[in-house]
Parts: C-alpha cells; sequence; structure tokens
C-alpha cells in the first residue's frame, strides 16, 4: 500500500508508460534525468508525488492536533511499511494515502495483516471509485486544493428518514472526519452486507435502532407466517384425512357397484329369457288362433250343407 517508491536510477516514467499502453499517449517515453526521492523524475508525476507527501503530513499535524499521543510519516509496524501511523492511549491506528484506484483485495490483505500485527484500524484516503464503500476509506475529489482545503466527497454516512445508514450527499472536511475519528465519534461499519462507511456514533445508534426494529418486525412476521404454516399444515391434514375417507367410500362404492351390476347383469339374462319365452308363447297362440279360425271356417261349412242336405230332404218330401 505504498504511494511511493524511493530509487536513486532512470526509470521510465510509469504514468507516461501506462498512457501509452492505453494508446492515449502524451508522447513519446523518456527516462528521468536524476533521481529526487520519488518513483519518477518528470514534472507531473513529481507534483502528484508531492500532492500525496504533502496530504501525509497535513494529516500527520491534524492527528496530532486532535489528540494522538504520536503521529509518524513513513512509519513502520514490524516489518509492513505504513503511510502514516498514530496512536492515542491504546488504541494504535494507520493511514493509507493512495492517489489511484484501490486493489480491493490487497487493500483487504494489508488491512488483516496490520490488524494481526496489533492495529485497530485502518484508514484509506483515496479518490473517489467503487472501492470506496468496499473497504474503511474516505474518497476525496482534489489532491491539492488551494490553502489545503481537503474534502470528503465519498466513504461518509448519515441517518436517512428510515434510521438506517446510507451515504451522505454532503461534503465533509477531512479535517473534522480526522478530529472525530481521533476523538472515537467517527467509525467505520457495515451498512448492507457488502458495503460500508464511516459515520457518528449517534448515526450508527440509530442505524443499530433501526436494524433491530426491522429485525423485531421481521421476527413477528416470521412467527405469524410460521402460524399460518401451522394453520394451513393442519387444514391439509384434515383435507387429506377427509380424501382418505372419500377414497375408502368411492373404492366401497365401487364394489357395490361391481355387486349391482353383477345382480343387474343376471336380471337383464333372466328378462332375455323371459322375453324369449313370451315370444315364444305368443307365436304358439298365433298358430293356435289361425287353427281355431280354420276348424270355426270348417265348421261353420259343415252346418251349412247339413242344413242344406236337411232342406233339401224336406223338399222332397
Amino acid at each position: 500500500m505504498r504511494t511511493k517508491q524511493r530509487s536513486d536510477t532512470q526509470v521510465v516514467c510509469g504514468r507516461r508508460a501506462l498512457l501509452d499502453e492505453l494508446g492515449i499517449s502524451e508522447g513519446t517515453r523518456r527516462a528521468a534525468p536524476e533521481r529526487t526521492g520519488y518513483g519518477c523524475g518528470c514534472p507531473e508525476c513529481v507534483a502528484t508525488q508531492w500532492n500525496t507527501q504533502r496530504l501525509e503530513h497535513w494529516i500527520c499535524g491534524r492527528l496530532t492536533a486532535a489528540g494522538a499521543d504520536e503521529a509518524e510519516v513513513d512509519a513502520r509496524i514490524g516489518d509492513i511499511p505504513v503511510d502514516i501511523y498514530w496512536r492515542r492511549g491504546d488504541r494504535r491506528c494507520v493511514v493509507e494515502v493512495h492517489s489511484g484506484p484501490l486493489d480491493i483485495t490487497a487493500a483487504r490483505a494489508h488491512r488483516k495483516r496490520l490488524q494481526a500485527a496489533g492495529i485497530d484500524d485502518v484508514l484509506w484516503v483515496c479518490p473517489q471509485g467503487y472501492w470506496v464503500p468496499l473497504v474503511p476509506a474516505v474518497g476525496i475529489a482534489d489532491f491539492a486544493p488551494a490553502a489545503a482545503d481537503y474534502r470528503i466527497d465519498q466513504g461518509i454516512l448519515a441517518a436517512g428518514e428510515t434510521g438506517f445508514a446510507a451515504p451522505t450527499r454532503a461534503s465533509w472536511e477531512l479535517r473534522d472526519f480526522l478530529e472525530g475519528w481521533v476523538t472515537g465519534e467517527m467509525h467505520w461499519g457495515h451498512a448492507d452486507l457488502t458495503t460500508g462507511g464511516w459515520a457518528e456514533v449517534g448515526t450508527w445508534e440509530r442505524h443499530t435502532a433501526a436494524q433491530a426494529a426491522m429485525i423485531e418486525h421481521q421476527r413477528r412476521e416470521l412467527r405469524d407466517q410460521r402460524v399460518e404454516l401451522a394453520v394451513s399444515r393442519q387444514t391439509v391434514r384434515d383435507k387429506q384425512k377427509l380424501v382418505t375417507r372419500l377414497h375408502h367410500r368411492i373404492d366401497r362404492a365401487g364394489v357395490n357397484a361391481d355387486a349391482e351390476a353383477i345382480t343387474l347383469a343376471g336380471v337383464r339374462s333372466e328378462l332375455v329369457a323371459q322375453q324369449r319365452l313370451a315370444l315364444g308363447l305368443r307365436a304358439t297362440i298365433g298358430r293356435m288362433d289361425r287353427t281355431i279360425n280354420q276348424w270355426q271356417w270348417l265348421t261353420c261349412c259343415a252346418m251349412l250343407l247339413v242344413i242344406t242336405v236337411m232342406a233339401g230332404a224336406m223338399v222332397t218330401r
């Protein structure tokens, strides 16, 4: 996390090399004439490094003025180099000034190493960007303001209408933030699962109260949902019992229907047999009717014949 690399050899300007690789070169690469204590000797890089150095010493002075017992630029914590180290009582903290984008993975690893070495808190002072809410950092817009009027435009949280801590649009003076940090009024914390920021103790208290209220509300909703789930499960069990009874009834009705179907089939067979018998009897009766009619005609003819014979005999006499 060092922002300066001291060397006494001639090196190519890293900023110009990066611009060349991006295809937006400001000119041909050239070597710096002689080392002046910075990583590059070109005017632009020297100015940038000087602004960073000035900011580091300015922060060191503000920490001392705010009540730090000890503040040192370019210190070492064990074998770990840091930009600014300060101490107040038993509290030990570090400030890392970074003039470019932060590597989130490297920043978190650096913070873990410092915490393992006994550092209580680490602050990154860096440009604005997506990385600011992901680490304990504040984003400043200008590293070379007039009259050292450094202002924080990203990284500060304030309590909203609901009480939850959220990024504020208001700009903070870096000196006020450092004073609050040294006195213990400013702390970094997570506003949600992945992002966080710096806020006053009162803001974190309201945020914690809002979170507690939300958790209690969610607990009540969860309890109500559990009750509804239990009622729903009981209703489902009752419905399942009713469906089981209905299935049993349907099975019994099916058995009875099968028996009735067998009985009906037998009745239908008997009815068919009776119908066949009735048809046979009707045929027999029809034949007998025809026979009786024939015999009646024969009888009538015979009687007429007898009468005729008797009438002829009487006439003959």
